[in-house]
């Protein structure tokens, strides 16, 4: 089966790009929540006002946060690192 080059070439290529389709596919993460790294959510603010006052109160405990939107944009998370989040979660809860 002799081809000429620049079908082969066409054939490799087309090899590459359906290889590639099939790993994409294969390798595709379900999850739409972005990724923050270590950052895990401590609180769920429904306003900026609350998430701020959930943040002050954090820091008042020497526990460093940052707060992101929702994937809808209608409440906010409050994010700490893991080190923190057993602190995080006893201050939070008044315990």
């Amino acid at each position: 089966m002799d081809l000429p080059a620049p079908y082969l070439l066409l054939v490799a290529l087309l090899v590459i790009g359906l290889l590639g389709l099939v790993l994409r596919w294969a390798f595709h993460s379900p999850d739409r929540h972005p990724d923050y790294g270590l950052l895990r959510q401590v609180a769920k603010a429904p306003t900026p006002t609350a998430a701020k006052a959930v943040e002050a109160q954090l820091r008042a405990a020497g526990v460093k946060s940052t707060t992101v939107p929702t994937d809808d944009g209608d409440a906010y998370r409050i994010l700490v690192f893991p080190a923190d989040e057993r602190v995080a979660i006893d201050v939070l809860l008044g315990s």
